[in-house]
């Protein structure tokens, strides 16, 4: 087999760099194609060779064969195929396997797909193991796009030299296409052939992740990354694929990694999720605060700053970022609802610290916030959740005889000095 490939070397070559519109008459056929009903083998695999052999049925194979060969090695194809023809058809041995496998060849090396697979489809019916030929015949099929018709001959590949990475990696693609969970067994294979290869793992977690959800693929991300500490993008993949996972320790370090070497929006955003979950905000808050120093309209991110503030209780500050954030985009439907939140956060605070005792001033600050939530409802996108709120609020705001009653009283603690 290692000859046999060696001579095909050119060949594949060739092949690989085929001009697609080789292909191109197979096109229209590849977007109309009926799964179910399609055909691997041509309708017919006669060829006028077959009555040239019956009209010289007792001419002498050896000679035949040599005559062909000799054709076949100077490259003189057009005379080499009726020798090699009749050879194939009147007779049963080695030279008719060699025969077959060379007819093959030539009709590939020739781009003659029809012909390849009129050779190799005649070849397999008397020689079924015979290698050669599958993988011609898998090789255009995976080519055309014809996967249920490839398979086959990947399968017997594989079968026949199982720590042939190519075939491997063929298979397991075609097999990931008819979403066939034997693509993960093929892959591990790969890994363990080729065990300094990150991508390989990285792959091994990308398909373990599609057919067990998100987080299956962890260890092969976490191996793939041992192996190659230095590679980036690596440390990228798995720093978000622990993330995804919920492991948010392990997450650190890899996205630590990329940061350092190669800064990224990603990399900040990913490992401000990790602190966020250890519960270590002001960590947060810091790569908030970088990604906001990359992209300067990043909205969205001052606003998380400032909920991040509002949890430590730093209401001002808080405040802060939220203005920054209207600056940048005026009427923010988001940065209205969390200011709103601040103010209602305010109040757990202050109360708490009276030990839950209320005043009518509290009913002042629901009050402010629910202003901001009537100015978060001008914004489409933050409609429905500002009337929510809105809604929510509605017994916790002052009444009439609270208004009357309490008429000259104003937000005066000190608890709420940040709002003056």
């Amino acid at each position: 087999m290692n000859r046999l490939f060696k001579n095909l070397g050119i060949v594949l070559i060739v092949a690989f760099t085929i001009n697609t519109n080789a292909f191109a008459q197979f096109d229209d056929e590849l977007e109309d194609e009926d799964v179910v009903s399609i055909k691997c083998i041509p309708d017919t695999l006669t060829t006028p060779y077959d009555a040239m052999a019956m009209e010289d049925s007792t001419a002498d194979v050896r000679m035949l064969y040599n005559f062909g060969h000799e054709h076949y090695k100077n490259k003189s194809y057009r005379d080499a195929l009726p020798y090699l023809w009749k050879v194939f058809l009147l007779s049963e041995g080695k030279r008719a396997r060699l025969s077959i496998g060379k007819i093959a060849e030539i009709y590939f090396t020739e781009k003659k797909i029809d012909s390849t697979f009129i050779a190799c489809y005649r070849g397999l019916e008397k020689y079924p193991t015979l290698i050669r030929l599958h993988y011609y015949a898998g090789f255009l099929q995976e080519k055309l796009g014809k996967t249920t018709c490839a398979i086959p001959h990947y399968e017997k590949l594989v079968e026949n030299d199982s720590t042939n990475v190519g075939y491997l990696k063929t298979l397991m693609k075609l097999y990931f296409s008819q979403d066939d969970e034997r693509c993960i067994n093929l892959q591990e294979r790969c890994v363990r052939l080729k065990p300094t290869d990150a991508e390989e793992s990285s792959t091994l977690a990308k398909i373990k992740d599609h057919f067990h959800g998100e987080g299956a693929g962890i260890e092969a991300y976490k191996n793939a990354y041992k192996k190659n500490p230095d590679d980036i993008n690596m440390a990228l993949l798995y720093g978000e694929a622990a993330v995804q996972a919920g492991n948010y320790k392990d997450a650190l370090g890899p996205l630590t990694k990329v940061i350092k070497e190669k800064p990224s929006i990603k990399a900040y955003k990913l490992r401000a999720n990790a602190y966020e979950n250890l519960d270590q905000t002001q960590n947060c808050i810091n790569d908030l605060k970088a990604i906001v120093g990359i992209d300067v309209n990043d909205v969205e991110d001052m606003v998380f700053i400032a909920q991040r503030y509002t949890s430590k209780n730093q209401f001002s500050t808080a405040k802060f970022w939220i203005n920054k954030a209207l600056k940048t985009k005026p009427g923010y439907g988001l940065a209205y609802i969390t200011m709103g939140e601040i103010y209602e956060t305010a109040v757990s605070f202050c109360q708490e610290k009276r030990n839950g005792k209320s005043k009518f001033e509290d009913k002042l600050v629901y009050k402010k916030a629910l202003n901001e939530y009537i100015k978060a409802q001008k914004d489409p996108s933050y409609k429905g959740r500002a009337k929510q709120k809105q809604k929510y609020l509605i017994p916790f705001l002052p009444t009439k005889e609270d208004l009357f009653m309490h008429k000259n009283d104003k937000i005066k603690s000190a608890c709420y000095d940040w709002l003056k």
